[in-house]
């Protein structure tokens, strides 16, 4: 099975496990290694999940690794007033924009960047999604509110994508991280907001409003695939209307 390479490099694998996690890097790290070594002798042995866990545990015990009992804290969320100080520094019509669509359609930022305006059906008051996040398609809802800032900035633009840069090619999702971070920073806020907090508003906003979970993970692409396949549609349906106006409140 798994040869003693795996154990010799794991201490230096674990002390580097801050790579793992993060995301937005390219670096060749130790702990990307490992996941590879890891995929091709499970590819290769034809691993199960048992067996996986049973590998993963005995690595954690040889190594002495204790498991973390540290509870996750709730995810806080920036109340009203923060908000709308965050908004308030930001001068830059399209800028404000692009926050305003992730808060009040819950994408996420790697799908705004993606966006062509060709999947927003303005007549329906729908955005599809193709292959989000697990490369699933699904149709989002958003308000008349919402629509009409869309159509006004779109008038005078011959855009592909619905957010485009001076170049006229995609924003990066580094790029809306940064703006983010900017404006955070001058609206002098303690609270740390990122671009994804504006899905959790989103969605918290439908929860507050008893939007049933079931159509929540609907909307977010959280559901099964084949949810996807034969319900998307028909579900939607059901529930667009109301959160339409809910969002138009």
């Amino acid at each position: 099975m798994i040869d003693g390479e795996l154990m010799k490099n794991a201490q230096d694998n674990i002390e580097k496990l801050q790579d793992f996690v993060d995301q937005k890097s390219n670096a060749k790290s130790h702990i990307q290694k490992c996941i590879k070594f890891l995929t091709k002798e499970a590819n290769k042995n034809k691993l199960d999940y048992g067996q996986l866990r049973y590998i993963f545990r005995s690595v954690r015990e040889n190594c002495d690794i204790q498991v973390s009992n540290d509870k996750k804290s709730l995810y806080q969320l920036p109340t009203s007033s923060e908000l709308d100080s965050f908004y308030s520094v930001i001068h830059n019509p399209v800028h404000k924009l692009i926050f305003q669509v992730l808060q009040f359609t819950g994408l996420r930022v790697s799908e705004l960047c993606k966006l062509e305006v060709s999947q927003i059906d303005f007549d329906e008051n729908t955005i599809f999604i193709k292959e989000g996040k697990g490369k699933k398609d699904r149709i989002v809802p958003f308000g008349n509110k919402l629509k009409e800032k869309l159509l006004l900035y779109l008038e005078t633009r011959k855009n592909r994508y619905l957010f485009e840069s001076n170049r006229n090619s995609q924003y990066s999702t580094r790029r809306i991280e940064q703006l983010c971070e900017q404006y955070v920073e001058k609206s002098e806020l303690s609270l740390r907001i990122t671009p994804h907090t504006f899905r959790h508003i989103y969605f918290s906003f439908l929860a507050a409003n008893k939007i049933s979970k079931e159509h929540r993970m609907l909307i977010a692409g959280h559901s099964s695939g084949k949810t996807q396949d034969i319900y998307t549609h028909l579900s939607l349906a059901g529930i667009k209307d109301e959160v339409i106006e809910l969002l138009d409140r």
